[in-house]
């Protein structure tokens, strides 16, 4: 194929021999595929070097060129993709993540190293502020109308805890330790049930046989402040007394409440019915203080500690138990608690003071 003719007439003389180097000429294959390749890979950065080279060197195909960027824009319907912006790309990596800690760590460190995009990045930050504000909104309301709906028997939480100890030789002793919690937490109301049996025989006589349980409604009357109930079975036969009962109810104050640390404080009357062994029954009117407390020291250890007292006419007593719970892994840990037992005024024969440390294995579900 030859290209087109040009008349001698329409040629001013003396430039017969620049005709060739003025008239257009198709653009080289290899040219075309390196554009379009370009074009496809959609760095506006590259596309511009390629086709700034491209006419440079090859003046005479700068239609074709023109023309192929005409037919790709028309084809994307819109403009070429800008560079890549690694410090915005980083932070739209951490609000993918959803960690609010690590957005805000990573908006600051961005507006310290690029001084001039610090406007566009606090507009971002304020988007995605008001972005999880709303999901965080929308899961709370979510969360609460699914409290609501759920039946009494439905979102308890627990663990199970055992334990167990044996000996031979010199002393001949046995041991075993059992215990369960459950809690629910509703949006007015929460409960907490609690059973824990301790035995132990030693030189073929009964050493330790005590059974506690207990349930505690709460009910929330503001963010602080909540009304509660309290029952409570005991039996420890080496304590002097068959089964001991007591109730009380009252009010309770939530001193510290956050996810590291937590201290509530509640007192109220209470009424207490004793089974002793070796004197006649006793019924009392009490009153009640209790706390419990709560500290996590770190995601796998945390410290709890709980006590009450029951002041009594005939005597008062005051129970305690402080746990150190480090877990192990998923939903099992390990745990080593003290218990204390103080009673002012027990039966003949029976000391005021009754202790136990126990090592058991815990399992959350």
């Amino acid at each position: 194929m030859t290209g087109p003719t040009v008349s001698p007439l329409l040629v001013p003389a003396g430039l017969p021999g620049l005709v060739p180097e003025i008239m257009p000429k198709p653009l080289p294959n290899p040219v075309r595929a390196m554009i379009e390749a370009a074009l496809d890979g959609g760095k506006k950065s590259e596309v511009e070097t390629v086709v700034s080279l491209a006419k440079a060197t090859n003046p005479r195909s700068i239609g074709d060129i023109d023309a192929i960027l005409a037919a790709y824009e028309a084809r994307r319907h819109g403009d070429l993709q800008a560079d890549p912006d690694p410090v915005r790309e980083m932070l739209a990596a951490a609000m993918a993540s959803k960690k609010d800690g690590d957005v805000e760590a990573v908006g600051k460190l961005a507006k310290e190293t690029s001084p001039e995009q610090v406007a566009e990045i606090d507009a971002l930050l304020t988007d995605y502020r008001a972005r999880r504000a709303a999901e965080k909104k929308a899961a709370a309301e979510a969360a609460r109308a699914k409290l609501a709906a759920a039946k009494f028997w439905e979102n308890w939480k627990g663990e199970g805890q055992i334990g167990a100890s044996q000996s031979s030789g010199n002393t001949d002793s046995v041991g075993l330790s059992l215990g369960i919690a459950l809690n629910r937490k509703g949006i007015d109301w929460s409960h907490r049930i609690m059973a824990q049996a301790d035995y132990q025989r030693t030189n073929g006589a009964t050493t330790v046989e005590k059974f506690i349980a207990e349930y505690e409604p709460q009910a929330r009357l503001n963010d602080r402040t909540f009304a509660f109930g309290l029952g409570r079975w005991e039996r420890d036969r080496m304590q002097g007394f068959d089964v001991r009962w007591s109730a009380s109810g009252g009010l309770g104050y939530k001193i510290v409440d956050n996810k590291a640390m937590t201290l509530n404080l509640k007192a109220g009357p209470a009424w207490r019915h004793t089974n002793f062994l070796h004197q006649p029954d006793d019924d009392e009117l009490t009153g009640l203080a209790g706390l419990d407390f709560g500290w996590q020291l770190s995601p796998a250890i945390k410290l709890t500690q709980t006590a009450s007292t029951i002041i009594g006419e005939t005597t008062t007593s005051t129970s305690s138990l402080t746990a150190l719970n480090a877990k192990l892994s998923g939903g099992l840990s390990a745990r080593i608690a003290y218990s204390a037992a103080l009673d002012t005024h027990p039966p003949a024969g029976v000391e005021r003071l009754d202790t136990m440390t126990r090592f058991t294995l815990v399992y959350g579900f």
